[in-house]
């Protein structure tokens, strides 16, 4: 089963006799509560009519496939330019079809979408090829490039700035750390400032987690 969703009449006669050489098509006006009740019953093949709303911005079509269940997605007379089509198709969509194409285009579109595969159109393909490639790249120039270990910003502590840290690493506080290294609380507490500051951490919890990490 199919269903159509638009208020077209042109619209649904159009699609209606593409779609039902391959089964039965229901017409709903919209994916409001209610009317979205026929998704329930599972169809294959959800097409909406993209004029229903002046723009699909892509949490749109994401909350169409959600409403969609299994069923697979088209949008129908759309004009959107390659970037939006990408968008549309990165959002759950498998097609975008322009109204302008012809009785047999849409034909092939449904046979390609009904057999689990996705319709780019010839406009698209070259932007997609680009991003394809610059993905490509990235993805061979992170495995290419040789590892680079983090700085240890430890390393920038003097020596008793490190004492200090690692006894707040170890769940100290103030008055034990002071009592320890035979200086007072002030002093203490500008140990950690300057901790803090050549970390770029602003608390004891993320200075322990930092000299934890690095054991």
């Amino acid at each position: 089963m199919f269903v159509v969703v638009s208020q077209s009449p042109e619209f649904r006669r159009k699609w209606t006799s593409v779609l039902e050489r391959r089964g039965s098509v229901r017409h709903i006006d919209s994916l409001a509560a209610g009317q979205s009740a026929l998704l329930d019953k599972s169809p294959s093949l959800v097409l909406v009519d993209a004029r229903l709303q002046d723009k699909i911005p892509a949490t749109l079509i994401r909350e169409l496939r959600q409403q969609c269940g299994e069923a697979r997605l088209m949008l129908g007379d759309t004009v959107f330019a390659p970037l939006e089509e990408l968008a549309a198709l990165a959002g759950g969509a498998v097609a975008c079809c322009d109204a302008h194409l012809q009785d047999e285009e849409f034909e092939r579109i449904v046979g390609v979408v009904l057999n689990g595969g996705v319709w780019v159109s010839q406009a698209t393909i070259p932007l997609l090829v680009s991003k394809l490639q610059a993905f490509s790249a990235r993805q061979e120039a992170a495995v290419a490039a040789p590892a680079v270990p983090a700085p240890d910003r430890l390393e920038a502590l003097t020596q008793r700035q490190r004492e200090v840290a690692e006894m707040v690493a170890q769940g100290a506080s103030n008055k034990h750390i002071a009592r320890a290294m035979n200086i007072s609380d002030r002093t203490v507490k500008a140990h950690l400032t300057a901790i803090f500051e050549k970390l770029g951490i602003s608390d004891r919890l993320q200075l322990a987690l930092y000299v934890t990490d690095r054991k």
